[in-house]
């Protein structure tokens, strides 16, 4: 029986290593450090990390508000139901306010 199984796996895995190898990425794209925009298009937070629920599945992004140059900025989660992605950018309705508001982050 394992000298079956062998072959099999192998045969397995490597074709899951091909079909990975030849996935079109294209049209991917990083969210780490991507700006966050208000209503008026001003810039009102950057995204650090997006973080998931139990099962994996994203949920929230932290995104970093305030401060000048990374000095008095903090991190606070928003829901990502709090956000949407148009014409290329992420924006929420939220004022930095608010989102200064929101439950702080600290990993």
């Amino acid at each position: 029986m394992t000298r079956n199984f062998l072959p099999i796996l192998a045969t397995l895995l490597i074709g899951g290593s091909l079909s990975a190898q030849t996935m079109d990425i294209t049209g991917f794209r990083s969210v780490d450090d991507a700006d966050v925009m208000g209503q008026s298009g001003d810039k009102i937070g950057e995204i650090e990390e997006i973080l998931v629920d139990g099962s994996g599945n994203p949920v929230a992004a932290v995104i970093e508000v305030g401060g000048f140059l990374d000095l008095g900025s903090d991190d606070v989660v928003i829901m990502l139901s709090d956000m949407t992605f148009e014409n290329g950018a992420f924006r929420t309705a939220m004022t930095e306010g608010q989102l200064q508001s929101l439950p702080a982050w600290d990993d």
